[in-house]
């Protein structure tokens, strides 16, 4: 960098340039790039800043590569005025030069350093990443950083991080061209807890080396639930004692204490040790296990249905809170006397807030596969108690009520006693004719009583024996079982039986001649009652109607076909016209009655033809639908007839039942009466049993990668709710393929457990290079199945792979996958580094000889070659096979042989190369000693 380089003269001259009261431009002269053989120029600006002349003098360099070109070294500078000169630099080797310009005036002396600098690489790196707050999820985090080259020729680095903890840097060693830079990629994996610190060491080219600090805080993914009130930790919800039929309702903060949104469901934990479902806590241990009728019934008790939660999923984003209610309706398992005391219902269970990832499956333990906050969970107790509504009355739920006339009343006193210590009850009496209860409701407290008088008040005569409705009113949810409401939850009946007797009343007829009687009903009845009260009568003609003739009319019976009969006061409280179809008559005479047409109230020509037009496309519409009806029976009849028909065909006489297609098939799925309800909670008991059901039906090979048929891609086109995405199963969560051979081919099965009704689209959104060997990255999964796919891992690039990809369900986020690998180079090993030859035989060229093996311990095929190392003495060692291959996790035993000769040397080294890899020595050793009998040569071997 220039500020390292340029410290090689460097001298504070400030204040020797105020004294002298002369600026210097510039302070420094730096020939940057500077290349043997050429030539470079620099100015140099003074400037007189006193109030007088002064003279400076110049002192050229001492270094024969600078050169001052200035006409005169000394000058004169009035006040305000500047001179300018060139220094020249003119290297004749490359490297880096340093001299110094000295300016003077009088005694005092300015010194301007010299630096000739050859052409070099100047890098620089930031020194910091953060990954800020990460949450522990067994995620792969990445940071990009550059490293710059300023320089005018390309800089070499190298990155290095011997920590514990999973970082990567990539690449860790380059080339960066000048003026140019290169991304360094910092890999964390967020799998715990922790506060990281670290620091990675990077050597850059011509600086001393830099250390890089990696920084991140790592949190768990915490769900918890808060108190409402005063936003303290909930662990526990005590509904307390409910009556049979009502609900309580208690709310609470689900709270996301973490910096990334979370996908969260709700389970009831029906297996959980310590739950206690319609039990009574207070009843004898010896006799309630003597009843095992009712045990066996409440261990197949639905507890969604008693205790409920809402909602029981959703989305929380980070450090949100989101309102829960948690409802309490208790219900009578089996039908007992209500009013004992002693029968009551106590409910223990748990709730257990998850969030959705990818797991291995609620049948095995997955906390033990990784330690991270992506199975953050959190369990919550519900407790409460279910009572019976006891109302007891005296004298007895059956009222005699004494006998009475019409128009007098009896009473009974009666008293109700609500015989529940725990809880008040509010009553209330339903109306019921010819009854009265005073009063008609109230509240009666826990052990209390209440006086109601019963009355009977009869409207006529008759024997009455009549159900009295109690409604019993409390708290119930409402539909949506987030509030509640005042509604009657339970009926009692009180039994009222009665008489009530005529009264003799004399009442005198007397004779009304008119045409209609004084009192009158609509119809023209007589009423005979009150008639006594009248005295004086209307004056009216007698008239002798035999001896007249009004009535002898000609009938006309075509006339009197549709004719109505007119009673005398059936108009008598209207005008209104009547209508035109219509003939009335007189009910003796028969002569028509005068028909009085309004015009202002009578319909119009056409009002009555688009009235007639109404009716006809009614009565057309149900002639439609009543032959629709009789068309469709009549294909039924038809169809049925031919099962009549004998065809001499016997049962199970060979006839084999035709194959069901596909398509067939897809038509028995089940349909949407098997989705769990919206506000319905999932069970961990019911889980397990669907999970148990699809490891069952196992799909082992053709899985389609897009959705074909209808059915398909109706189903794999369906948004999923985290509640059904959770109960996707996609494991393990972590694919670790352990130590593998650089460019080896590594397979991992991928286990998915579809527990849905229906077909889903799992897809796989891997960008990494290494998995591109993959087959396939989508599939459709057949419900309530499971299957495996492979992943397969290949890198060419050798050390620690930390990386994680996402996977969807139907396009919806599920969840991530961490693969990690420790990629190394192909390596042999020996079995010796040093092989001894001694004699095994008595043939002198055949009998010294020994092996070596080599061992292969990685996943990959290693080629090898041997090469002796040729001394200046000879080589009279051989080794076969000189090259091969090694397959992966084997071994190879090549033979060394030594041939004895007088000018063999006893010693020889063989080089094992590798391709792409390691390089071994073996060095060998012929142990043999040799003396002269005569003229002979003989050789003494040495075991």
């Amino acid at each position: 960098m220039e500020t390292e380089r340029s410290s090689l003269v460097a001298r504070d001259l400030d204040t020797t340039k105020k004294d002298m009261k002369l600026r210097v431009t510039p302070s420094e002269m730096k020939f940057r790039n500077a290349v043997a053989g050429r030539v470079y120029r620099l100015p140099l600006t003074v400037q007189n800043l006193g109030r007088s002349s002064q003279k400076i003098h110049f002192q050229e360099p001492v270094k024969p590569q600078f050169k001052l070109i200035l006409t005169n070294l000394d000058k004169s500078l009035a006040s305000g005025l500047q001179t300018t000169a060139m220094v020249e630099y003119h290297p004749d080797k490359n490297e880096d030069i340093c001299d110094q310009l000295l300016i003077s005036i009088g005694n005092k002396t300015i010194e301007v350093p010299l630096i000739g600098l050859i052409p070099s690489c100047q890098l620089e790196i930031e020194p910091e990443v953060n990954f800020g707050t990460l949450v522990a999820s067994s995620k792969v985090y990445c940071k990009e950083i550059n490293i710059i080259n300023h320089g005018s020729v390309p800089g070499i680095f190298k990155t290095e991080y011997q920590g514990q903890l999973s970082i990567v840097i990539f690449p860790t060693s380059g080339v960066v061209q000048p003026k140019s830079s290169v991304v360094i990629k910092v890999d964390f994996c967020a799998d715990q807890p922790i506060v990281v610190n670290e620091l990675a060491k990077v050597s850059l080219q011509d600086r001393p080396d830099v250390f890089l600090n990696i920084r991140a805080h790592v949190v768990e993914q915490i769900i918890e639930l808060l108190n409402i009130n005063n936003d303290k930790k909930l662990e526990c919800i005590s509904f307390g004692s409910v009556f049979f039929g009502t609900s309580k309702i208690e709310r609470a903060l689900l709270y996301n204490n973490s910096p990334e949104p979370i996908n969260w469901v709700a389970i009831m934990q029906d297996d959980s040790v310590g739950e206690e479902l319609g039990t009574n806590i207070k009843q004898r241990t010896d006799v309630a296990l003597n009843n095992l009728t009712y045990l066996r019934k409440i261990k197949s008790i639905d507890i969604t249905t008693i205790i409920s939660c809402v909602p029981n999923e959703g989305r929380l984003l980070p450090y949100q809170k989101s309102l829960i209610s948690f409802c309490f309706s208790p219900k009578l398992i089996i039908d007992v006397q209500k009013n004992d005391p002693s029968h009551r219902q106590d409910y223990a269970v748990f709730l257990r807030f998850e969030s959705v990832a990818s797991k291995d499956g609620f049948l095995r333990d997955d906390n033990q596969i990784i330690k991270s906050g992506s199975f953050q969970k959190i369990e919550l107790a519900l407790t409460g108690s279910g009572l019976p509504v006891l109302l007891q009355f005296d004298p007895g739920r059956i009222l005699n009520f004494a006998p009475c006339f019409m128009g007098g009343h009896s009473e009974i006193h009666c008293v109700m006693q609500n015989r529940s210590k725990s809880l008040p009850l509010m009553y209330h009496f339903k109306k019921t004719a010819h009854f009265k209860i005073d009063p008609q409701k109230g509240k009666i407290d826990e052990g209390c009583i209440q006086n109601v008088t019963c009355s009977f008040i009869p409207h006529q005569v008759g024997v009455f024996k009549v159900k009295q409705f109690i409604e019993i009113i409390g708290s119930v949810a409402d539909e949506n079982l987030q509030s509640s409401s005042l509604k009657p939850f339970h009926h009692i009946y009180l039994y009222f039986n009665s008489v009530c007797k005529p009264s003799t009343k004399k009442v005198v007829m007397k004779v009304n001649p008119g045409i209609s009687p004084l009192v009158s009903n609509p119809t023209g009845q007589f009423v005979v009652k009150d008639l006594v009260q009248y005295k004086d009568h209307a004056r009216v003609a007698m008239l002798q109607s035999t001896m007249t003739r009004i009535h002898n009319h000609k009938i006309n019976k075509e006339l009197l076909k549709d004719a109505l009969i007119a009673f005398p006061n059936d108009r008598a409280a209207s005008i209104r016209s009547g209508e035109d179809h219509e003939n009335f008559r007189t009910i003796f005479t028969k002569i028509p009655r005068y028909n009085y047409v309004d015009p202002d109230f009578a319909y119009t020509k056409f009002e009555k033809i688009v009235k007639k037009s109404h009716d006809n496309y009614y009565v057309e519409y149900i002639k439609f639908l009543r032959n629709v009806r009789l068309q469709k029976e009549a294909h039924r009849k038809h169809i049925y007839s031919y099962n009549d028909i004998d065809i001499g065909l016997h049962p199970a006489s060979g006839l084999k039942s035709p194959t069901v297609s596909e398509v067939e098939r897809e038509e028995e799925l089940p349909s949407t009466q098997y989705w769990i309800k919206h506000n319905q909670l999932l069970r961990t008991r019911n889980i397990a049993v669907k999970e148990t059901k699809s490891l069952r039906r196992k799909v082992l090979k053709g899985l389609k990668s897009d959705p074909s048929t209808p059915y398909e891609k109706h189903d794999c086109s369906l948004t999923l709710t985290p509640k059904q995405i959770y109960q996707v199963i996609v494991g393990p969560s972590v694919l670790n393929f352990g130590d593998v051979c650089v460019n080896s081919t590594n397979t991992h099965l991928l286990h998915i457990i579809n527990m849905l009704p229906i077909h889903i689209l799992m897809q796989l959104d891997v960008s990494l290079e290494e998995l591109k060997k993959t087959s396939q990255f989508s599939y459709v999964i057949p419900p309530t199945t499971n299957t495996y796919i492979s992943v397969i891992f290949e890198s060419p690039t050798i050390g620690k792979f930390w990386k994680s990809f996402t996977f969807t369900v139907n396009n919806m986020p599920g969840g991530h996958i961490l693969v990690m690998a420790v990629v190394l180079p192909v390596r042999l090993q020996l079995s010796s580094n040093e092989l001894i030859l001694r004699p095994r035989g008595f043939l002198v060229k055949t009998c010294f000889r020994g092996t070596v093996r080599m061992y292969n311990h990685q996943n990959y095929f290693v080629k090898f070659e041997w090469q002796p190392i040729n001394t200046g003495k000879g080589m009279a060692f051989s080794i076969r096979p000189a090259k091969g291959t090694v397959e992966p996790y084997c071994s190879l035993e090549c033979e060394v042989t030594w041939q004895p000769g007088f000018d063999s040397p006893e010693r020889g080294e063989f080089i094992l190369h590798v391709s792409e890899g390691n390089t071994l020595k073996l060095k060998c050793l012929a142990h043999v000693d040799f003396y002269f009998e005569g003229s002979k040569l003989v050789y003494a071997y040495v075991y």
